[in-house]
């Protein structure tokens, strides 16, 4: 889970090579309500990274198949999926600023959403995958 949080950082560093790289062809910067609207939804979205384990925690997967026939609904499948879908929302914020940088809005939002995105997942631990209980990999 590490590989992935160190490859995640790399995505937004490349995301901010992009916004310098890219300049914005907006004429006019974005209305208020609608730069509000995204950041807000930004930030909701980091919430969300950083509490998502636990809501994943809350929904058990039952009589979920792959392709291939196993079950995804063990406790470390659980536990991988809600630490992907941490990431994605962690993620999306700094997708959010590219949006906003696009849209033409200022630096500083731009730069804020950045460092909050980089900042939560510095700070970002995915814990400790459930231990099997016995030979089958179920744990309780």
């Amino acid at each position: 889970m590490s590989t992935l949080k160190y490859t995640f950082l790399v995505s937004f560093l490349l995301f901010i090579v992009v916004a310098t790289k890219i300049p914005s062809k907006a004429q006019h910067p974005p209305q208020k309500a609608i730069e509000l609207a995204i950041i807000v939804l930004a930030l909701m979205n980091l919430v969300l990274g950083l509490n998502g384990r636990r809501l994943f925690a809350r929904i058990t997967v039952r009589n979920v198949v792959t392709p291939q026939g196993t079950g995804i609904a063990t406790p470390t499948g659980q536990w991988f999926t809600a630490n992907i879908f941490s990431l994605a929302m962690i993620e999306s914020c700094a997708l959010f600023a590219l949006v906003l940088h696009l849209l033409g809005s200022s630096t500083k939002l731009v730069g804020f959403l950045c460092a909050c995105a980089i900042l939560t997942l510095i700070f970002w631990s995915p814990g400790s995958p459930p231990a099997p209980d016995n030979a089958s990999g179920v744990s309780h």
